[in-house]
């Protein structure tokens, strides 16, 4: 309700003035010629108004378009922006409001304020005019200029226009590690702030195509892309650089084998078995373009210190993924986390809620965070278990998460896979599909105790004790789990310079990767 105020506020106060000023004129030109002693000046108020009217699309345009936005970058200065379309309306309302009242002025003192706001008025819709068709290539130079004597040697790109802080996150203090100079480009400005607090590297936000020639200097050599969206296309049709598909992690759904993939010079993947699932999918990729690096970003993973069944209370990671874009990313469980969390206390275990990132902008979806958390606090109130709400460890790093359980309970996804590094049991949630057709959809639940989604839904004891049994007491799959984990993230899934290795031979190739 109070965004909804919010953004009623906005799109009604910026017409007041000019809806007052209309009214005035109106009234104006309706009185007889007669009672009107200034009548031509009326009429000259009202022919005005009317220019000003016609003018004022332009000027909202000139204001409206989506500034260029720098941060961080040495050498550059902000320039002068327009001003908002806000203001261009509520200052066109107070002229034709001016307008009106100069109009009951004597004849002569009439005809000079009309014409002379008139003039003013006209004279700023011209300069918007001329600052958005002369600013934005002056401001774009100055950006190239500041980039060149900065001497980036790679980009971060991303065109998310939500917050994608944890795609940033996951890749930047990595790439920091070859000590290098870069930059991160993204598409909207409310990407900026966000990427802001996790970098001081210098930040682009290029709203429009044309906007990337700006960043495209020589010193560049690879560009990194940390998702999989239409804007990538734009980007990756600059050849002076080497293109390079990072992802967010590495798992069954839909988006780890894309066909799009193809459009990079570069795949870096986990481990063996991405070739596997691109081939399976019947995606076509070169072999040439797959890199397998590992996952540098679980570097400062730790081991399983103890077997399960020896922590006292067993502190489980419940980690539902997003609710996802279509129906083959329909894998979250966040609907049903609540009944999971209340079987967990019940059986003494200390719960540690994490859901996706993205989880939070839904209304549904936060709904359910609420009511998990609202279980957990009381709870805790109760029995005095340390469990941790979700609402209280949103920033926190996963792989911190991950060090504080003793085990998991996630859906099909990254979290998943990077949690095989911890060698600790693991349960998947999975959709409402027979076990056969599950495990050749998603062959990273090989060695993870399967809790289909159904007997969430319509709470089934029996599967509920097997499942959470096998996971906090018996564990009879962890002979397996080691296997699994060298398929998904190679023979050193600690070690980050398989990654950085990678990246500094492209750093010193030509474009494409070519040595």
């Amino acid at each position: 309700m109070r965004n909804l105020i919010r953004r009623g506020s906005a799109l009604v106060l910026p017409q007041v003035p000019l809806a007052i000023a209309v009214v005035l004129m109106l009234g104006l030109i309706s009185r007889p010629r007669a009672e009107t002693p200034a009548a031509g000046s009326v009429w000259m108020a009202a022919v005005a108004a009317g220019l000003v009217m016609l003018a004022l699309p332009v000027a909202e345009r000139g204001a409206a378009k989506e500034p260029l936005q720098v941060v961080h970058l040495p050498g550059y200065r902000e320039p002068t922006r327009p001003p908002r379309p806000t203001w261009v309306r509520v200052g066109t309302g107070i002229f034709i409001a001016a307008l009106a009242l100069a109009a009951s002025f004597p004849p002569v003192w009439a005809t000079v304020i009309v014409v002379g706001i008139t003039a003013v008025l006209l004279s700023v819709v011209l300069a918007l005019g001329f600052l958005r068709a002369r600013g934005r290539p002056a401001e774009r130079a100055r950006i190239t200029a500041a980039l060149t004597r900065y001497g980036p040697r790679f980009v971060v790109y991303t065109g998310r226009r939500n917050d994608a802080s944890y795609q940033l996150r996951m890749w930047l203090p990595t790439l920091e590690k070859l000590g290098v100079p870069y930059i991160v480009v993204v598409r909207h400005p409310a990407a900026v702030s966000m990427a802001a607090k996790l970098t001081q590297a210098p930040i682009i936000c290029c709203p429009t195509v044309a906007d990337l020639d700006c960043v495209v200097v020589d010193s560049i050599k690879v560009a990194f892309y940390v998702n999989m969206i239409a804007e990538n296309t734009n980007f990756v049709l600059y050849r002076t650089m080497t293109h390079v598909y990072l992802g967010h992690g590495d798992s069954d759904k839909e988006l780890s084998a894309h066909p799009a993939h193809a459009m990079f010079d570069k795949i870096f993947v986990a481990g063996p078995a991405a070739r596997e699932r691109y081939a399976r999918g019947g995606v076509l990729i070169p072999d040439h373009k797959l890199v397998v690096v590992g996952r540098p970003q679980l570097v400062a993973a730790e081991p399983a210190r103890q077997p399960v069944r020896d922590a006292s209370p067993a502190r489980v990671l419940v980690a539902p993924t997003w609710r996802g874009y279509n129906n083959k990313t329909t894998l979250s469980s966040l609907a049903v986390t609540p009944r999971l969390v209340q079987a967990l206390i019940e059986r003494g275990a200390e719960v540690i809620f994490r859901p996706h990132p993205f989880s939070w902008l839904g209304r549904s979806e936060l709904a359910s965070i609420r009511a998990t958390d609202e279980l957990l606090q009381a709870d805790r109130a109760a029995t005095g278990r340390a469990h941790v709400l979700a609402a209280e460890q949103r920033s926190r790093d996963i792989i911190e998460v991950f060090n504080d359980s003793d085990a998991m309970i996630t859906d099909v996804g990254s979290v998943l896979v990077d949690y095989f590094v911890t060698g600790k049991p693991y349960a998947a949630v999975l959709p409402d599909i027979d076990d056969e057709a599950a495990t050749a959809l998603f062959p990273t639940t090989e060695a993870a105790y399967v809790l289909p989604i159904a007997d969430l839904r319509e709470p089934n004891p029996s599967v509920l004790d097997k499942v959470l049994g096998d996971l906090l007491r018996d564990d009879p799959l962890a002979g397996r789990r080691a296997e699994v984990t060298r398929h998904y993230l190679g023979d050193s899934p600690r070690d980050d310079e398989p990654f950085l290795d990678a990246v500094r031979a492209l750093l010193s190739c030509g474009p494409r990767g070519r040595c």
